[in-house]
């Protein structure tokens, strides 16, 4: 019996390890714990199976646990904000220790430089890269708006309108007349689109070239920095979705103050008191017109920014789905924006669809696409903020059938109803974008580190613009007008890309990078109006009915071919050299000077890697780089140097057909030439106290030369002026860049970073001419063109006060006029005594972001500033609507609320209702700045709380922008410079998760 029970259990004992085994392998465990550079336990750092879906997050004091039933070629990914992502394989090992890195510190991070990519460490330019991953939490409709402020030397300005693309200005202005917008490199070739045709949730990474060095490389258009945008793409593992939506409720940043019933009605008195008229208050409404006086007195007002305001929001709907494997990458998405801006009918909607595709057909042959297609719906004419500036308080806007009234006083049709056209118009206005990158890479399969590159990229735009007011039931006449606008550009860009990378010992290596390629654009346009239509019923799809016919066409287009050469060598891993040439050709300038060459050449030092600093225990980086090259720049239209034909049409005599006769319309001039920049640039990486302050530092001077401008020319050679190569500029400045992290816990960390820029633009010489004999070049006053001032400034008389009752003034004038500076001495003020008042560009630009990580909280808050520029604003005009203002304080027109001098208000600023400005004087505002522009608060949800529902990531945010500025400009935002327009203030709440 025993010998049989003996049998049993060895026969069972296999067979209950057999059913054992699984369970003891799902209780396998790895453990470990996540220390920091200086030995500090890191929690909340995210810990997953890379290929896998097993993760987990570290405790408080750096602890996890993670469940592994097979660690036979498991890699462990360690990721958390603020550090360097890191892989481990976990072998045998039954505590792990890991140590993250700082960010700040990683020299090894890649980086896009322009046909191509490089490791931090071996960047010679000055390339500034923008955190896209802190603009998931924003409402970001435009991928400008994440540069606003966050980017020393880089200045991006926005009108607040929905679907709009802004301006980006790159280092300051260079050229005079001609484009200073820096070229677009999305994917690795030409973009010529509108930067609001891409999905700022489809890009990966954004990289501006501000040196010569790193934007050489471009040569052509390159002269005023490069934007380097890259989409995303696949990862390794399995297909992952993500889905990021918010929605923002946007309201009015600041309405500019107008005049309130009871001011308007005390500067009607005002005026008339001033221009000597009976003023009697109690007389008031013989004083306004029949219309108004009726409003008056049955209290009848109207809010002329409530009138024309509607509610305002942005909903988005973004959704991606990705992936990767050992032949296929991919990355496709589809995102919806719907806005409504502040204004009545001015909206937007956008529709983005984007596939990224590439596939390995062997291991040394790829084949790949990067396309998006996108739609801009900016249809609707919006109510005029124009019109509702001058609307009379007591202005009638409808007749009792509800039809919009022309004019908001029918007595006096100054001004326009803000509604009447947005009531009566039809519009129908639609962008739309096609863009591809085609491409095909080989890997020399007889060569390591040859490779070849062939891109591709068409593009093709097309747009239509259709109106149709109708008729207005409340006039005798036809007024019904159509009109059809369409338009297309077509460009493509070819591209054949040669490098070879080698390392040719220990301490040597290089790469080599060569280029040929060719672009084209075209561009044509078709317009037709009418006139008196019989019928409301086809508006713009039948404009031959209309009595009045006119029609117009234009078309052009512009090729360019270029070479490329860049070597990069390195020496010891801690020297670098570049040395970059470029041949570009433009059709766009003269058969002597199409082709123009653009060498440039940098060096950087990574001095901390030096044995003597290797001592110094509180540095951790220390690299220097210095650079030195010439950029051209080409933005003008086509056809400038050739002598061009304009018609125009006559009839002579009454009854006879209509001739149409050609002439020449401009000056040819055989010899135009690329404009081109020649700019040094001096800069320094550092890191200090294991990352705990680290940053950039960089110089620069840049010279524009061969200026393209109208050079005025004596009107006996038949014109007044040609496009010419002359006058140069020169632009210097500074810009600081600090990461700091002043508090860093276990649970709490609190970083900083800080952007500081300051840039000043002059001009050198124009014309070289000195008519006056004084020895010093003379100033083009007509353009406001000055030497040795920027190249952009305000220019006029100066203002010392107003004259007050028993003040000595000149013959003519009054109490309460401005005071102008006689500047000369002379005793007369004249012309001459006008003076440079300012720039009116910024000199300093700043910006401060503060985050705070609290576990799986995250709050960040970030104040942009621009100072040193002032701006015309003719609003503060009291004069009656002379010299451009839009001012008529002695008619029925509402105005500015900026205040007046009066007799018992005897302002030293503001002038009196009745001032002529005979000097014909503009008024200035500073536009300097401080602004509370984006706050957000978001929740990490733990990877615990959605562990079984297969969600891999969930984040739950509210952010808000434009939240409040320190400003003295009177109108509604000072860093647009809109007299009218209105910039939104917007509070969003979103969600963003991964699968």
């Amino acid at each position: 019996m025993r010998l049989q029970r003996k049998l049993e259990r060895l026969i069972l004992l296999p067979v209950l390890l057999l059913y054992m085994l699984p369970a003891m392998a799902q209780n396998a465990r790895i453990k470990g714990k996540v220390m920091d550079a200086a030995g500090n336990p890191v929690g909340d750092v995210s810990v997953s199976v890379k290929k896998g879906t097993t993760g987990t997050i570290t405790k408080d004091d750096g602890s996890f646990t993670l469940p592994i039933a097979d660690r036979s070629g498991v890699i462990l990914v360690f990721s958390k904000t603020g550090f360097k992502p890191q892989e481990i394989r976990p072998g045998n090992d039954s505590l792990l220790t890991v140590s993250l890195a700082d960010a700040a510190n990683s020299l090894n991070s890649v980086v896009v430089i322009g046909y191509g990519k490089q490791s931090k460490r071996r960047v010679t330019g000055a390339i500034a890269t923008v955190d896209m991953k802190q603009q998931e939490e924003l409402p970001n409709t435009n991928i400008l708006q994440a540069m606003r402020g966050r980017v020393a030397g880089v200045q991006f300005t926005d009108n607040g309108r929905p679907g709009q693309g802004g301006d980006v200005l790159v280092r300051g202005q260079r050229s005079i007349t001609a484009s200073n917008a820096p070229l677009i490199i999305l994917d690795g070739v030409f973009f010529n689109g509108s930067l609001a045709d891409i999905n700022p949730s489809d890009i990966q990474s954004m990289d501006i070239l501000k040196d010569a060095s790193s934007s050489a490389i471009y040569g052509s258009r390159a002269a005023n920095g490069v934007l380097l945008i890259t989409t995303k793409s696949g990862k390794e593992g399995k297909p992952a979705l993500h889905l990021n939506t918010y929605y923002a409720g946007n309201d009015w940043s600041h309405k500019m103050k107008l005049l309130s019933p009871q001011r308007y009605i005390q500067k009607t008195l005002d005026f008339r008191s001033q221009n000597g008229m009976t003023a009697d208050p109690t007389q008031i409404d013989t004083y306004l017109t029949t219309s108004e006086a009726a409003n008056h007195k049955a209290g009848h007002i109207v809010d002329p920014w409530d009138l024309i305001s509607q509610t305002s929001s942005t909903a988005s709907y973004d959704m991606n789905i990705s992936g990767k494997n050992d032949k296929t990458s991919y990355f496709v998405s589809g995102a919806l924006v719907n806005e409504k801006g502040l204004i009545l009918n001015d909206n937007s909607r956008r529709v983005s669809l984007r596939m990224n595709l590439e596939n390995k057909v062997r291991s040394w042959l790829a084949f790949g696409i990067t396309s998006q297609y996108t739609m801009r719906d900016l249809s609707g004419l919006e109510a005029s903020p124009t019109q509702a500036y001058n609307t009379s308080p007591f202005s009638t806007l409808y007749f009792p059938d509800g039809q919009p009234q022309k004019y908001t006083m029918p007595e006096d049709q100054l001004t326009m109803n803000p509604l009447y056209l947005e009531t009566l118009t039809t519009n129908q206005e639609m962008y739309h974008n096609l863009f591809a990158n085609i491409y095909g890479t080989i890997d020399a399969p007889f060569l390591k580190g040859l490779s070849y590159r062939f891109n591709y990229a068409p593009g093709y735009r097309w747009q239509n613009n259709y109106n149709y007011q109708r008729q207005d039931v409340h006039l005798t006449v036809n007024n019904t007008t159509a009109s059809k606008i369409n338009q297309t550009n077509f460009d493509w860009t070819i591209e054949h890309i040669l490098t070879y990378n080698h390392q040719i010992n220990a301490d040597n290596g290089f790469d080599v990078t060569l280029l040929y390629g060719q672009n084209h654009s075209e561009f044509d346009s078709t317009k037709a109006t009418g006139a008196t239509l019989p019928t409301d019923v086809v508006t713009w799809n039948n404009l031959v009915l209309a009595a009045t016919q006119t029609n117009g066409s234009g078309a052009q287009s512009q090729d360019g071919v270029s070479s490329m050469a860049r070597l990069n060598y390195r020496l010891k891993d801690r020297y670098f050299f570049t040395l970059t040439g470029r041949r570009d050709g433009s059709s766009v300038f003269s058969k002597n000077h199409k082709y123009a060459f653009f060498p440039s050449g940098a060096v950087a030092w990574v001095a901390s890697d030096e044995s003597f600093l290797k001592k110094v225990k509180a540095l951790d980086l220390l690299k220097v780089r210095l650079s030195y090259g010439a950029v051209g720049n080409q933005a003008i239209n086509p056809y400038q140097s050739l002598s061009l034909t304009t018609t125009t049409q006559y009839v002579f005599g009454d009854g006879s057909p209509t001739s149409t006769g050609l002439y020449a319309g401009n000056l040819a001039n055989p010899n135009l030439k690329w404009e081109t920049t020649y700019s040094g640039n001096l800069g320094f990486d550092f890191s200090l106290l294991n990352g705990r302050l680290g940053g950039t530092i960089e110089g620069y001077q840049m010279k524009t030369k061969d200026l393209l401008l109208n050079r005025a020319i004596p009107v006996a050679n038949g014109f007044t002026n040609v496009l010419a190569n002359l006058g140069e500029t020169k632009n210097t400045g500074i810009e600081v860049t600090l990461n700091i992290v002043p508090v860093r816990t276990p649970s709490f960390e609190w970083t900083a970073n800080l952007t500081f820029s300051a840039n000043r633009n002059r001009i050198v010489h124009i014309y070289n001419s000195d008519a006056n004999g004084d020895g010093k070049e003379d100033d083009d006053v007509a353009n406001a063109w000055f030497i040795g001032k920027p190249v952009s400034v305000a220019y006029d008389y100066v203002q010392d006060g107003i004259y007050q009752q028993g003040d000595a003034m000149p013959a003519g004038y009054k109490p309460g006029w401005m005071r102008m500076k006689d500047e000369d001495g002379n005793k007369v003020i004249d012309a001459n005594d006008r003076r440079v008042l300012g720039s009116l560009s910024p000199t300093r630009r700043w910006g401060i972001n503060n985050t705070f990580h609290y576990k799986q909280f995250t709050l960040s808050a970030f104040v942009n500033s621009m100072q040193g520029w002032m701006a015309p604003f003719i609003l503060l005009a009291t004069s009656n609507g002379t010299n451009g203002n839009p001012n008529y304080p002695g008619r029925p027109a509402n105005m500015l609320d900026a205040g007046w001098w009066t007799p018992d208000n005897k302002s030293n600023t503001r002038p009196s209702l009745n001032y002529t400005n005979p000097l014909g004087r503009n008024y200035y505002m500073s536009r300097d700045f401080v602004r509370l522009q984006d706050v957000s608060f978001s929740y990490e949800l733990p990877a615990r709380m959605f562990a079984k529902t297969g969600l891999t990531s969930a984040r739950v945010y509210v952010s808000g922008r434009n939240l409040y500025t320190w400003t003295h400009w009177l109108g509604p935002d000072p860093e647009s410079g809109q007299l009218y327009f209105p910039t939104p203030r917007s509070i969003a709440a979103g969600i963003n998760l991964g699968l």
